[in-house]
């Protein structure tokens, strides 16, 4: 529950367009730690530790979709602020691992 209302703080959430981009090959990043992300994530998820996103998304496309998430939403944003000053328009943050699996079994 808390996480979920971090989320919400953080504008964050998982919607009907974070599972439309999934589903038409947005990128799925995951941005906690690796021990986070060891715990259990998306299948299709690669792990970009929030602290390493600057230097990962130099070699990223920026006309590709991504879809961020972490375990409350709040790092996820902060990733998602990142990539949209460095010019690329086409992210989301869908807030916590546990509210964008819960939302895709609805």
């Amino acid at each position: 529950m808390l996480q979920s209302l971090l989320s919400k703080l953080a504008g964050a959430g998982p919607d009907k367009r974070s599972w439309e981009l999934i589903k038409q090959g947005a990128r799925v990043i995951d941005v906690r730690t690796p021990e986070e992300f060891g715990s259990g994530h998306l299948p299709q998820a690669i792990n970009v530790p929030l602290s390493q996103i600057s230097t990962w998304l130099i070699d990223q496309d920026p006309k590709q979709s991504f879809v961020l998430y972490c375990a409350a939403g709040i790092r996820a944003q902060k990733a998602c602020d990142q990539l949209k000053c460095s010019g690329f328009p086409n992210v989301i943050n869908a807030g916590s691992l546990k509210d964008l699996l819960s939302y895709q079994a609805t």
